[in-house]
């Protein structure tokens, strides 16, 4: 957020993670941190600007803390398969309350996740 202010852009949506592993208590793994904007940002060390390919996605809200989403993503791909679907790409999780404002209960993660028909 703060190279985004040191260009002077604001950020035109809720803040993203772009999950590549499998991530938890025991298992370290790769993923990238999203904050979008209107348009496409020149990057600068570790910080790259890229456009999101967009498509299907199979979605759904967690409402809870973020250590318990576990079961968003078991719904999730529970639906995929039986719906016939392939998964396309990495999931996604889009923050979509700040949790400076409100409390773990209240925290509300859209989880997303690219498809296939």
């Amino acid at each position: 957020m703060s190279y985004l202010g040191k260009l002077g852009i604001a950020p035109a949506a809720a803040p993203l993670v772009i999950f590549h592993d499998v991530i938890d208590e025991e298992t370290p793994g790769d993923m990238e941190t999203c904050i979008p904007t209107a348009t496409l940002v020149a990057g600068e060390g570790d910080i790259v600007g890229v456009e999101l390919p967009g498509g299907l996605v199979a979605t759904t809200v967690h409402h809870g803390p973020y250590g318990e989403i576990a079961p968003a993503y078991h719904t999730l791909t529970g639906w995929i398969q039986e719906h016939g679907h392939e998964m396309a790409g990495p999931p996604r999780e889009i923050y979509l309350n700040d949790p400076a404002e409100v409390g773990e209960a209240e925290q509300l993660t859209r989880v997303e996740w690219p498809i296939r028909d």
